[in-house]
């Protein structure tokens, strides 16, 4: 590999780093513009990295914008906490074991629980709320769960903030759109053909020049935002002399928000209908149907929380939770089909089967 070639593949290797962040394990991710449905995105969470896991944010042009949420990490329930690890493992802390401690963006639960959150002030929200939560009787701690879990399924504040990065980022975007043609296509091309020239120190000049157009548009972005970027002026310093930063100077307008990151089924409107859900089936089959849920009147906390939504939301039962076909028992959890003698799925931690009507 030539010089010029060495210096290519280090900048595309520099920008990948830069489009990777290490989110909670269990959040979710969406990315979209101003005047388009939004996609999501979820992180590899059989990573784990200090109890988060990567996540890839949206690499290729057209740069888009990205707004986290995150699902329900922390359900009290009558003697115990229950913490939601990732979607496919949580823990139960017993009310008296409950030893919080924040650690920047860790909260520690016990000596061998923690969670990752996106900011260390959403941590020390979540540790000032769960250590009253602790002192509350257990009819008090389900009506504080049931009104935080209105807050983070309003539709309307979570469509706000989306639109709002789209808005605020959409010169940041353009120009970062340009950035990557200029560095991965117009420079390499030039380089390819004049090789070590004048001509291509030209284009990587005006590379600069781009550069420092791009960390002035950033701090003009970001002067008046609420919450402050950490260290600002650094980061726009960065900005205006490396590439990478740079192309991703949007990522740190869009994902400084407010310290509460809504649900992810607040994105309805955001996203497409039929992902929306999907989406919506995922939480109400993992939040209804828990072990001994046949003889259970009463619904879990959780899946009460969001059966007052959908009923708000006008969404039919069916939509949410469609009555099953299948000729043989079903896991109502998973979808899984079993031959008649198996009660019980145990890769769901022992949820009954739903049984066939005859």
């Amino acid at each position: 590999m030539t010089d010029g070639q060495t210096l290519f593949a280090v900048f595309a290797l520099l920008y990948l780093i830069e489009c990777l962040r290490l989110v909670p394990s269990a959040a979710w991710m969406a990315a979209g513009a101003e005047k388009s449905r939004w996609s999501t995105i979820r992180p590899w969470s059989r990573f784990q990295i200090g109890g988060g896991s990567p996540l890839l944010l949206t690499a290729l042009p057209p740069l888009q914008a990205h707004t986290l949420a995150l699902p329900w990490l922390f359900v009290p329930e009558h003697a115990a906490l229950s913490v939601r690890l990732s979607d496919s493992m949580s823990a139960s802390i017993t009310w008296d074991q409950l030893s919080l401690r924040v650690d920047e963006t860790t909260l520690h639960l016990d000596p061998s629980t923690s969670v990752r959150l996106p900011s260390p002030s959403l941590a020390k929200v979540w540790q000032q709320r769960l250590a009253e939560w602790r002192g509350m009787t257990p009819d008090q701690r389900r009506r504080a769960f049931l009104k935080h879990a209105r807050t983070s399924l309003d539709t309307k504040a979570a469509a706000k903030t989306a639109s709002e990065a789209a808005k605020h980022t959409r010169s940041l975007r353009r120009l970062a759109t340009t950035h990557f043609i200029w560095c991965f296509g117009i420079i390499s091309v030039v380089y390819h053909r004049f090789g070590d020239s004048l001509l291509v120190l030209g284009a990587a000049a005006v590379l600069l020049v781009l550069q420092i157009i791009q960390s002035w548009l950033f701090l003009r972005t970001t002067r008046k935002q609420t919450p402050v970027i950490p260290y600002r002026r650094w980061r726009a310093l960065g900005i205006a002399f490396l590439p990478q930063l740079a192309m991703r100077a949007a990522d740190a307008v869009s994902l400084t928000t407010d310290p509460e990151p809504p649900h992810p089924l607040a994105w309805r409107g955001l996203l497409e209908e039929k992902a929306w859900l999907q989406t919506a089936c995922q939480f109400w089959r993992e939040a209804r149907y828990i072990p001994g849920w046949p003889q259970n009147d009463a619904l879990p906390l959780e899946a009460e929380a969001l059966h007052a939504f959908f009923r708000h939301e006008n969404i039919a039962e069916a939509d949410y939770d469609p009555p099953s076909n299948a000729k043989l028992p079903t896991c109502p959890r998973c979808g899984a089909e079993f031959q008649t003698g198996i009660a019980a799925c145990n890769d769901c931690g022992g949820v009954e089967l739903r049984i066939p009507a005859m």
